[in-house]
């Protein structure tokens, strides 16, 4: 597709527009194919590599030409498929299962229904699966471990680069709502070894957490809840963390749960409120893409301009103090409580 991506012909660009979707499809495929993590570090030529992936090889061969067109991949002078720094992205340590996730089936295909989402508004998942995002994780345990670990994919440079922008020196105990398996957590704790945290989740994701602690020597600093964080923020905490939570729900719902966050850090602690924001202009954007998911998968929850978090965090009674960037596009905002 890179092929002609300057070219000035209106219909040949809306034609590489359209091709996305095949594209999207086939670095999916790489990513479920375990194409990434077979290549690292080990050149291959068409035939090894097939073998190695159990693929059919011609079939394979029309897989890796749109890769190597895209850069995924490259060809060395001994006609062996080399992995190119973008691609090394599509392992599983790194990308590869969120790659996988965009093109499952439980997350492909409410994308179909996209037109009618902006008509109406309503979240498309819950059209083509019968139940809306959440309730269907907690009644599909295979679905809701992928969705983890594309959100675990997604966040963990994130977390990493949250876990030195804040200063933590003065905190004791920090509470992770709607914190997935623990990713960000595992990068606080670990760089701050005086901390104490607690994850708030489903049950599926809170199992997964801790097994996650465990093996990295966290478990007893890091407690595990299960609960809803519309009722059950945890308290005595001195730090709450919403990272990618307030964009799943509308404004009254994403007011009502940054109300019980303030509440839980009381009046000198600090709530955590990482998000993508959607830029003034309409430039090409992840973020605005983000903003499609959310209307495809949640409905209501949408990405937010920072007046817009703003007027969220003063009607629960918080001030934005500060922000800063943790990743293109997305920034951590720290939010205290209003003195009155």
């Amino acid at each position: 597709m890179n092929e002609g991506a300057g070219s000035q012909d209106p219909a040949e660009k809306l034609l590489l527009l359209l091709g996305g979707k095949w594209l999207a499809a086939a670095v999916s495929a790489a990513a479920s194919l375990g194409l990434a993590d077979a290549l690292s570090g080990t050149p291959m030529t068409l035939e090894r590599l097939a073998e190695e992936i159990r693929c059919d090889p011609e079939a394979l061969r029309r897989l890796m030409r749109v890769l190597v067109g895209e850069a995924i991949v490259s060809l060395d002078t001994n006609r062996q498929y080399v992995l190119t720094e973008m691609g090394e992205q599509l392992r599983t340590e790194e990308l590869g299962p969120l790659a996988r996730f965009v093109g499952s089936p439980f997350s492909w295909d409410p994308w179909s229904s996209l037109a009618e989402a902006v008509r109406t508004g309503e979240a498309s998942f819950t059209k083509h699966h019968g139940l809306p995002l959440f309730e269907y994780l907690d009644q599909h345990d295979d679905e809701a471990a992928l969705y983890q670990s594309a959100i675990e994919a997604f966040s963990r440079r994130e977390a990493r680069a949250l876990a030195k922008a804040f200063d933590f020196s003065s905190v004791r105990r920090i509470a992770d709502v709607g914190g997935g398996r623990g990713t960000l957590l595992l990068e606080v704790l670990s760089k701050w070894p005086h901390l104490k945290g607690v994850l708030l989740e489903r049950p599926t994701a809170a199992a997964q957490a801790e097994i996650a602690f465990a093996k990295a020597g966290l478990a007893d600093r890091c407690e595990v809840r299960v609960g809803d964080f519309f009722v059950d923020v945890p308290q005595d905490v001195d730090v709450c963390v919403l990272m990618h939570i307030i964009h799943s729900w509308d404004d009254p719902t994403a007011i009502g749960l940054l109300r019980r966050c303030s509440e839980s850090v009381g009046p000198d602690g600090a709530v955590l409120v990482v998000e993508g924001l959607v830029v003034p202009d309409a430039r090409r954007d992840l973020t605005n893409l983000l903003d499609l998911e959310m209307l495809v998968l949640c409905g209501p929850g949408h990405e937010r301009r920072k007046p817009a978090i703003r007027r969220l965090l003063s009607a629960a009674g918080l001030r934005l103090e500060s922000t800063a960037a943790l990743t293109n596009g997305v920034r951590m905002m720290v939010a205290r409580p209003r003195r009155n």
